[in-house]
């Protein structure tokens, strides 16, 4: 539970310590002094939405931390502080930190753990049930009150919504899957068609990957053939053979070989140039047989330079098509080829698609059917429950009713013997009904009850609610709209039979419900240093019956909203010794 808070920098608070109680914490004070700042800074540290309006003016940032006492009944905060990894000593308080700047970035903590403000509100959920004046218009809501009748019906029922969900799950995402295999079975024929042809076009071709260079080269040589052979003819008359009117090279490579050579005898050094020539001319030699042997082989073929140039425009109008590359060309195709197959996976997995859907509709529809009937015993548990409480909240008269829809269509899941539509909660639509007189019919929430009776009605669900669930701090927030009279009394001793197993913080303007406070605490604005600032401060026996005195006859008190006072805190702890004994 919830034993200490700081405040620093908070809308009107500059720096503030509270220590909670135990039991009932009342919060109290004029209209406007700020009742709600407090729930507003613990909501925050407990991972709500932030505005800047809510840091103090002057300051950079608001801070507030929260210290909850170790519970070790709450085994699905131990299991999520465990999930999350943060680290928590059983025997050490739970602390809690948020600080926000102006610019809305959050440093957030907890046990001194950096956390964002998710895991801030994760946790937060698991210690702190905040219910504000406005929240019990949520109880109009089908949506709420399906999930307020499963959570009374404890973990049995929690865990069969949980398998009615997950199989849910399950079964969309293969309907989904399923729908897409089969969308449009003409377009898939289309297709299918397309791609094959592409595949067969590019498969005849028998493309290779280097194929195009090749041709290229081949089609530069058959069409220059005749030029080859005319500069072959001319080298080799040139280097070799000559005539009466040109000296072959190689002669003339020997002649100058011939008069060097004698003159070797008078410079020896001489030698290494006939060396060369010598050379050379071998080499001269050996180019003209190269050249001759070329000659003899080149081929003056019209027709196969028509064949390779038709290969090359095959060539080219693949690439027009499928890519700028042979190898693009062939990757092309085998993507192509995988696209194909994979129709003909597609079609074995539509199969087993079918089989599975089957399986996990029939078991979804057990399951379901399953969850329905629980519900059903736990709806009559519920309702008697609510009577009990309403009788105690001066709502004896009113009958509470928890209606069961089941819709049946036409693509619904077949259980004894209709068809009926399934959601993630399952075949039921809840609504609760309820008839405020005798002789009613019984009416959706949302057409009869006032807001007296919705808050009424929703203290009623959250005290039957607090015996079951492991959240040890409840929180009230001006929840008493609309009531008054013994009606208000009794929503007092209602939440003072809350705190007998639960901590409850109330913020009210009732004094019938302030009277039965464990621990009252007082709010006020004050002016100091031409700066307004709200001051909470704990009451002793004096002060509570001033404030009780106050909150009784307005502005001005008497002795004899003193005495009235002073009775209604005699009769609160009167009843408050009975509500004990009646608890124990």
């Amino acid at each position: 539970m919830l034993r200490e808070i700081q405040v620093r920098d908070f809308a009107l608070i500059e720096n503030l310590h509270l220590v909670w109680d135990n039991g009932l914490n009342i919060l109290t004070g004029e209209t406007g002094a700020g009742k709600s700042i407090i729930i507003d800074a613990l909501g925050l540290v407990l991972g709500g939405r932030f505005s800047a309006e809510m840091i103090r003016t002057g300051a950079e940032a608001c801070y507030i931390e929260a210290v909850f006492e170790p519970d070790a009944h709450n085994h699905l905060l131990t299991k999520e502080l465990s999930h999350l990894g943060i680290v928590c000593d059983p025997a050490e308080p739970l602390i809690m930190a948020r600080e926000v700047g102006r610019s809305g970035k959050s440093r957030c903590r907890i046990n001194s753990q950096t956390v964002n403000v998710g895991t801030l509100a994760e946790i937060g959920a698991l210690l702190v049930d905040i219910h504000g004046q406005h929240d019990h218009q949520s109880l109009i809501s089908t949506d709420k009150q399906v999930d307020i009748l499963d959570h009374f019906g404890g973990e049995a029922l929690l865990t069969l919504r949980t398998t009615v969900s997950q199989q849910y799950q399950e079964l969309a995402a293969l309907k989904a899957e399923y729908k897409t295999l089969c969308t449009d079975e003409q377009e898939k024929v289309r297709k299918l068609e397309l791609l094959s042809f592409q595949l067969s076009e590019i498969d005849e071709a028998r493309l290779q990957p280097e194929e195009e260079e090749e041709l290229q080269k081949e089609v530069s040589v058959l069409a220059g053939a005749e030029k080859l052979f005319e500069a072959c003819a001319q080298s080799y008359f040139l280097i070799y053979e000559g005539d009466d009117h040109a000296v072959p090279a190689t002669a003339q490579l020997e002649e100058a070989i011939n008069r060097l050579d004698q003159m070797t005898a008078v410079d020896k050094r001489l030698q290494s140039v006939v060396d060369m020539l010598r050379e050379s001319a071998a080499q001269a030699e050996e180019a003209a047989r190269e050249i001759k042997t070329y000659q003899d082989h080149i081929d003056f073929n019209p027709q196969r330079l028509e064949e390779v140039q038709a290969r090359l425009n095959e060539i080219h109008k693949l690439k027009r098509k499928y890519g700028s590359t042979i190898p693009e060309i062939l990757e092309f195709a085998e993507k192509v080829r995988a696209e194909i197959n994979s129709y003909t996976v597609n079609d074995e997995r539509r199969a087993a698609i079918e089989v599975e859907i089957q399986q996990i509709s029939t078991g979804l529809a057990a399951a379901a059917g399953a969850l329905s009937a629980k519900r059903r015993q736990t709806a009559t548990m519920l309702e008697d429950a609510i009577a009990r409480e309403l009788a105690d909240l001066h709502m004896q008269k009113t009958r509470f009713i928890v209606s069961f829809e089941q819709r049946t269509v036409e693509d619904g899941l077949l259980w004894n013997g209709s068809k009926l539509a399934v959601g993630p909660r399952g075949f039921d639509v809840i609504e609760f009904l309820v008839s405020p007189n005798p002789g009613e019919e019984p009416k959706s929430l949302s057409k009869i009850a006032s807001g007296g009776e919705l808050s009424r009605m929703m203290l009623a669900l959250k005290s039957i609610l607090a015996q079951v669930d492991e959240i040890a701090t409840m929180i009230f927030d001006e929840i008493d709209a609309g009531v008054g009279g013994r009606a208000a009394q009794a929503v007092g001793e209602k939440m003072l039979l809350i705190s007998q197993f639960r901590q409850v913080i109330c913020v009210t303007h009732l004094p019938q419900i302030a009277s039965m406070a464990h621990c009252h605490f007082h709010i006020e604005k004050t002016v100091r240093d031409d700066r307004t600032i709200v001051t909470i401060s704990k009451l002793n026996f004096k002060e509570r019956v001033e404030e009780l005195a106050r909150m009784l006859g307005g502005a001005e008190v008497t002795e004899l909203t003193r005495k009235h006072a002073q009775e209604m805190l005699a009769l609160a702890e009167s009843v408050r010794l009975r509500k004990v004994g009646r608890a124990t």
